[in-house]
């Protein structure tokens, strides 16, 4: 989850988009984990993990660099940051985890960290570039700059073609697009760059569903029930014959299955450099 303004934060804040964000945290974790072991986080290691809304990448953080680690969490809406308290300590890490509310520029500290990480976040920034800027004041010189985010896939996104998941697929593109936080991933060099880094090292990873059980359905199901309240603001609506309700996850394993289709889930795209 990011820490975005109010207005372009489209899948909203509520029980539902909190459980849908633990729900994509189980299935994230892996790439997200690749892409700051690559990046050269370690045990010992001071991380700022920007955007921490439920607090699965500070959690995460906080296994790669252990007790004698410190990681600090800020975002900008408190209660997800309650639910992160309580998750820390839970999974027994809140000696060496802690969460600051703030929206990203403004925030500021005298700390100098050895590491910037980040999730899903610069999307929903209005000018990500310069918020990356703002937030190197805090990250010691040399320091690891590392930031996971996803691209959507176009309207082939499955074969054969399985109808209710290539449009739920297009739908929600379009709410991204119009809720002004087009997804960043094919743009992290060129972000970075502009923000005065070297160039990073950027790799990618595709998901893909289909069959019996895939995390796929629910996880495309469960943004779209998100969402839902924002689509009249936007000028859009559901398709004929979709309803975004608790059936949507398991309508669309039935059709993927029937089918047979192989589905393409969003591009996981990681890139991570070393403030210069």
């Amino acid at each position: 989850m990011g820490s975005p303004t109010a207005s372009n934060y489209v899948l909203g804040q509520s029980i539902h988009e909190y459980e849908r964000l633990m729900l994509q945290a189980r299935m994230l974790r892996p790439y997200t984990e690749k892409f700051f072991r690559a990046a050269g986080l370690a045990p010992g290691m001071r991380v700022l993990d920007v955007g921490s809304g439920m607090g699965d990448v500070a959690i995460l953080s906080a296994d790669i660099v252990g007790p004698s680690g410190r990681v600090l969490g800020i975002d900008r809406d408190a209660d997800a940051l309650d639910n992160a308290r309580r998750r820390t300590d839970e999974q027994g890490c809140s000696s060496w985890v802690e969460f600051e509310t703030s929206n990203l520029d403004e925030f500021t500290t005298t700390d100098q960290f050895d590491a910037l990480v980040g999730r899903y976040v610069l999307l929903y920034q209005p000018d990500p570039s310069s918020t990356i800027r703002s937030l190197l004041r805090s990250v010691k010189p040399g320091g690891i700059v590392v930031f996971h985010e996803f691209d959507l896939p176009g309207p082939d996104a499955s074969y054969p073609p399985c109808p209710l998941y290539d449009q739920v697929g297009m739908l929600l593109g379009e709410v991204f697009r119009r809720g002004g936080a087009p997804p960043v991933g094919r743009q992290l060099g060129k972000t970075l760059l502009d923000a005065g880094l070297p160039f990073p090292t950027i790799a990618a990873e595709i998901i893909i569903g289909g069959g019996h059980g895939s995390y796929v359905y629910a996880w495309l199901a469960n943004t779209l029930i998100s969402v839902v309240p924002r689509l009249a603001q936007l000028r859009l609506s559901l398709p004929p014959g979709v309803a975004a309700d608790h059936t949507l996850a398991s309508r669309m394993e039935e059709e993927a299955v029937s089918l047979g289709s192989q589905l393409l889930a969003p591009a996981q795209f990681g890139a991570w450099t070393r403030n210069s």
